[in-house]
């Protein structure tokens, strides 16, 4: 039976922290000393397995699957009573012990292994849910801080061109109205510059969440740009493929019907006779002698014959088999959907690195050649970078979409892309 860390290991990128019974290992000095270097995935995902309380309730979840594991090995204590205490004796004693008890134990048992077998499988699967929230919240952060450092630029280019249109318009050489537009621009892009800084932190803030730690977004130190987008990316009908071995909810529906069939025949086993006991009893007269014996009783199966059991076991089975299928057809929805969503997302991103950019580049290159030769103002070079900048925005967003386009998928698909 594979362990919660044996099941993360091949689905999480970076180590799966050490853990003690059914809680994590918080190791204070592993977290300081990832948290004082550039936040890369691999640590990100680390320091949240390592120190987010929510995490640790997950694996709690496992201790109460054991505690019903162990409770189903355990034999019902038997029944001792004493009546009739008089003339300072008891009359009567009796000892009782379920037998039906005992022989149903080795089933009980085997349907509590499965039941802890499918907690496992969805503990798991909301450990690496979570590690795929924090790469997505560590891709929106840096992505947040690249434009606003770009929104500052702009700002301070929009800056500039009013503070020209000001000095020209003082000379007498530009009319109000140019001089009014120019100082809205530059107004607008100090708008944007503060909503970027604003984004930026809050993002920063919603990373330090995802990590499950104490400190602040500003003290979390970010790469400086996001990783480059790898060249292809996998084929749907591979990753449809992948899915279905990799999905650990997919898993656990599929355990689900296996614990609801052992439940079944647990019932189907002892449904004519749910209870039933052994005992041994004594008993006296005053003066007289003391007899004891065995004793045996079940129930007669005379009305209820398991029935309402059986149907209820036979419903919960039906119930879970249509589960799976309905999740199976789901998985397969989840991940077209998410590798059409890449697909675009890469279109986007390749149609800003091949054309935009470079187009807005050469416009912001071809107009400074003409305002050196004194063709266009210097308006008209300040806008051309501010559209540079913008075009460098949009770079950046399709870069992050594309990024959490592609966390998305393997979410849908279960497990870490190839």
């Amino acid at each position: 039976m594979s362990s919660v860390d044996d099941l993360l290991r091949p689905r999480v990128s970076g180590a799966v922290p050490t853990r003690s019974g059914v809680g994590i290992v918080v190791d204070a000095d592993t977290v300081h000393r990832l948290l004082s270097q550039p936040l890369t995935a691999e640590a990100a995902v680390r320091i949240a397995l390592i120190s987010h309380p929510a995490l640790r309730a997950t694996y709690a979840e496992l201790g109460l699957a054991r505690a019903d594991v162990v409770q189903a090995a355990l034999i019902a204590n038997p029944v001792f009573s004493l009546e009739r205490f008089t003339a300072g004796r008891f009359q009567e004693f009796g000892i009782a012990q379920s037998f039906v008890d005992l022989l149903s134990q080795p089933l009980r048992r085997r349907v509590a292994e499965a039941q802890l077998a499918s907690v496992r499988l969805r503990v798991a699967d909301e450990v690496f849910q979570h590690t795929a929230q924090v790469r997505a919240s560590l891709v929106e952060a840096i992505a947040a801080a690249q434009n606003s450092e770009i929104s500052e630029r702009a700002r301070a280019a929009a800056a500039a061109s009013a503070a020209a249109a000001t000095a020209i318009h003082a000379a007498g050489n530009l009319q109000e109205l140019d001089l009014v537009s120019e100082r809205a621009a530059a107004a607008e892009f100090q708008a944007g510059a503060i909503h970027a800084r604003g984004e930026s932190q809050a993002s920063r803030e919603q990373l330090v969440r995802a990590l499950g730690v104490s400190t602040t977004g500003a003290s979390l130190i970010l790469p400086e740009r996001l990783p480059d987008v790898p060249v292809t990316d996998p084929p749907v009908d591979s990753l449809l493929t992948l899915a279905a071995v990799s999905r650990l909810d997919l898993a656990a529906a599929l355990q689900d019907v296996n614990v609801a069939g052992k439940a079944l025949g647990l019932t189907n086993r002892f449904r004519l006779l749910p209870d039933g006991t052994l005992s041994f009893a004594g008993e006296g007269e005053d003066g007289g002698p003391f007899k004891s014996g065995p004793g045996f009783s079940i129930p007669l199966p005379f009305f209820d014959r398991g029935q309402a059991r059986m149907l209820r076991a036979q419903s919960e089975l039906r119930a879970a088999v249509a589960r799976q299928e309905a999740l199976a057809l789901s998985v397969r929805a989840d991940v077209r959907a998410a590798h059409a969503l890449l697909t675009s997302a890469r279109a986007r991103f390749e149609e800003y690195r091949a054309r935009v950019v470079p187009l807005r580049r050469r416009v912001t290159e071809e107009t400074q050649l003409q305002y050196n030769a004194m063709a266009v103002s210097v308006f008209g070079l300040l806008q051309a970078r501010q559209g540079e900048l913008s075009a460098g925005q949009g770079y950046i967003d399709a870069m992050s979409d594309y990024w959490k386009a592609r966390i998305q998928l393997e979410r849908a698909v279960g497990t870490s892309l190839p």
